[in-house]
């Protein structure tokens, strides 16, 4: 990807079968919001004893920045009332579901241990193809191996 890229998945394994890719995920880090065409298999590694198995269904977005509830989106796209101090109250209350939306997420980071490097293994089917789909880099398709 372009910009200042700092991480490369290893491949594992690479046969006609299976591409199984490596990735040391260090705090702080965000991935690149991807695709597969034939999903993914994603095992994360926080610690050895405790991993996490996701299946990433075919062609579901994941990864990458968070994208806006369809609540928040239906709030702050409300058509222009008539009467304006309607229309300020609904901005507000979306202003507030996106204040009320962080203190959660500040929460949730309190009660969690501190950060520490993470080792993601990804499972990918033929025909290993990607589709990357992130505001911060456009939109690319690569077949095989890639890098973020």
């Amino acid at each position: 990807m372009p910009g200042n890229s700092k991480r490369k998945w290893y491949t594992l394994l690479h046969n006609e079968q299976v591409l199984v890719t490596a990735l040391v995920l260090l705090p702080g880090e965000s991935s690149v919001r991807h695709c597969h065409e034939s999903g993914e298999l994603s095992i994360w590694y926080v610690d050895p004893m405790q991993p996490l198995v996701k299946w990433n269904p075919p062609g579901v977005f994941h990864a990458g920045p968070e994208t806006p509830s369809a609540e928040a989106a239906a709030i702050s796209v409300t058509p222009a009332h008539p009467d304006a101090s309607v229309q300020q109250v609904l901005e507000r209350l979306g202003a507030l579901e996106g204040e009320l939306r962080q203190l959660k997420e500040s929460i949730e980071e309190l009660k969690t241990p501190a950060p520490k490097p993470m080792i993601l293994v990804d499972v990918l089917f033929p025909p290993f193809t990607t589709t990357i789909d992130d505001p911060r880099f456009g939109k690319k398709t690569v077949v095989g191996q890639w890098f973020d």
